[in-house]
C-alpha cells in the first residue's frame, strides 16, 4: 500500500520518530515542503513537533492543502516537551475540515523544544510506541477501516 511519512519541524526529536515509524515500513521519512503534494495517498502520517500547543506553521499549511483526493486519511503524531497532544487537535480539526479521514489512534512523545531544549530527547518507551503506532494505523488501512 502507497504511504508516505512525513513531519514538520526543526528538532531531531520529530525526525527521530518519523523515521522509526518509516523503518517500520521500509520507507523513508520526508520532511514536509509545502510545495510538494501527494496524489491518490490511502494513508499518510502527519507529524509536528508542538509550538506551545500548536502544531508546526509547516504542518499546517500542508494540510490546508490537502483534500481527498490527494491523501485519504491521515496518521497524526507529535513531540511535545510537556508531552500534550494539545496540538494534535488543530491538526485533527484542519484535517476534518478538508474532508480527510484521520485516525483515532494518536502518538505523542518526548521532543525538546525552545531555545533553551525544555523537555528531553524521545525514549526507548517512546521509540516502542511509534512502532506500535506505525502498525496498528498501517493494518487499519490495510484492513479497510478507515
Amino acid at each position: 500500500m502507497r504511504t508516505k511519512i512525513y513531519y514538520a519541524g526543526d528538532k531531531p526529536s520529530i525526525q527521530e520518530i518519523a523515521t522509526v515509524i518509516a523503518q517500520e515500513f521500509k520507507l523513508p521519512s520526508e520532511q514536509l515542503q509545502p510545495a510538494y503534494m501527494p496524489e491518490g495517498l490511502p494513508i499518510a502520517f502527519i507529524g509536528t513537533e508542538d509550538k506551545g500547543g500548536k502544531p508546526h506553521k509547516v504542518a499546517l499549511e500542508f494540510i490546508n492543502t490537502l483534500d481527498p483526493k490527494r491523501v485519504a486519511a491521515a496518521a497524526i503524531y507529535c513531540t511535545s516537551p510537556k508531552k500534550s497532544g494539545e496540538c494534535l487537535k488543530a491538526m485533527r480539526s484542519a484535517l476534518e475540515a478538508r474532508g480527510i479521514k484521520v485516525l483515532p489512534e494518536e502518538l505523542v512523545c518526548n521532543g525538546k523544544g525552545g531555545l533553551f531544549g525544555g523537555g528531553k530527547a524521545p525514549t526507548d518507551e517512546d521509540y516502542e510506541a511509534a512502532k506500535k503506532f506505525a502498525n496498528a494505523c498501517m493494518n487499519k488501512a490495510l484492513e479497510h477501516q478507515i
